[in-house]
């Protein structure tokens, strides 16, 4: 709910900032499309994880917030309030002109705990003439309301597994309601599942995910089937086990299908890419065998790209696929050869699992 507080003063006055209570806005009652969403903490706390959609505008920098955090505690808060005031008042005009692109929307400004640094920045926005409110817990309250719908998060999942380069993403991609875990992990889930993309932190996939699923609908979800962890983060413990549970589905087609749609997911078409290969490659020596990882690193050198993705088919991401699943059970198979018919069945298949439910 919102909580209504005094009204804004008449003049831009920077000693006043923490003199009284802004309004405030809980998380529950946050609507993305209504508010846009401030983050005012520094950029690496920004980094580490943030509510969706968020733009961040700081306060202080990381230097000025590791300053007057030591501060706070050697010197206590009055001195820390006092520091934090001399720093932000040789900023103001440069942080309210930050503002500026976003005075068309009503803003929802957050700091770590909902304490002093948005209810300083809300007031000195509301003394300038915009409509701001100050988010109660700041990001703390967001990520503990996060992981506590994540721990009960065990829905009814068609989950979809297949050998690599089987297209499960693509597939992924035209269904609905679906998760697609690795677009939230900004990881593809492989060797090189990192390649030209921005992996997200534990937190930030963990804010994403929740996004998701608040607006999936009825169960069940599609889902592509995974290890607990894409590249540097892990699925919540309750979907990991839904996923585990779910109706299994297969897809399969041809190596050469298989082959070619890596070569268009993987180009090789910037001076970097073929050395971070190289490294991922020679990384496997221990798995794989010197002669091995040699001949492959030769094939990218002469771009002979086909023979070399056929050789990591066969020779590791099969060989562990085969291992990783030699106990599953699958409900349904299907070919992957054509992307839409094989979304047509699978969009069949849920609303035939619908239709026997409402039985």
């Amino acid at each position: 709910m919102i909580d209504e507080g005094p009204q804004k003063p008449g003049a831009l006055d920077p000693g006043a900032v923490l003199a009284f209570p802004p309004r405030r806005l809980s998380f529950g009652d946050l609507q993305q499309g209504q508010w846009q969403v401030i983050d005012v903490r520094s950029a690496v706390e920004f980094t580490a994880g943030s509510v969706p959609g968020a733009v961040n505008i700081p306060l202080f920098d990381d230097e000025e917030r590791g300053m007057i955090g030591t501060i706070y505690r050697q010197g206590g808060r009055e001195q820390a309030v006092e520091l934090g005031h001399s720093v932000a008042a040789g900023k103001l005009a440069d942080l309210l002109a930050a503002f500026v692109p976003h005075r068309h929307r009503p803003l929802a400004v957050y700091c770590a705990r909902g304490g002093m640094r948005s209810r300083a920045v809300v007031n000195l926005l509301i003394q300038a003439g915009f409509d701001a409110v100050q988010l109660e817990g700041g990001y703390k309250a967001y990520r503990n309301r996060t992981l506590d719908r994540l721990k009960d998060f065990r829905p009814q999942l068609i989950v979809i597994h297949g050998l690599t380069g089987t297209g499960k993403t693509r597939i992924l991609q035209h269904l609905a309601p679906a998760i697609d875990l690795e677009e939230l992990a900004g990881h593809r889930s492989s060797l090189f599942g990192a390649l030209n993309l921005r992996p997200s932190s534990q937190q930030n996939f963990e804010g994403r995910l929740m996004t998701v699923i608040s607006g999936l609908g009825e169960e069940p979800f599609f889902i592509e089937g995974e290890s607990r962890k894409i590249g540097r983060v892990f699925i919540p413990k309750a979907l990991a086990e839904a996923m585990r549970e779910g109706i299994l589905v297969q897809v399969h087609c041809s190596l050469e299908t298989r082959i070619s749609r890596l070569i268009e997911d993987y180009p090789v078409d910037d001076e970097e890419m073929p050395s971070q290969i190289e490294a991922i490659l020679r990384s496997l020596k221990q798995k794989l065998g010197m002669v091995l990882v040699e001949e492959m690193c030769r094939l990218l050198h002469r771009r002979q790209l086909a023979d070399l993705v056929k050789i990591l088919l066969l020779e590791y991401y099969d060989r562990r696929y085969r291992r990783g699943m030699a106990d599953y059970r699958y409900q349904m198979e299907l070919s992957s050869e054509d992307i839409p018919e094989a979304v047509r069945r699978l969009s069949c298949f849920r609303e035939e699992l619908l239709r026997a439910r409402r039985r």
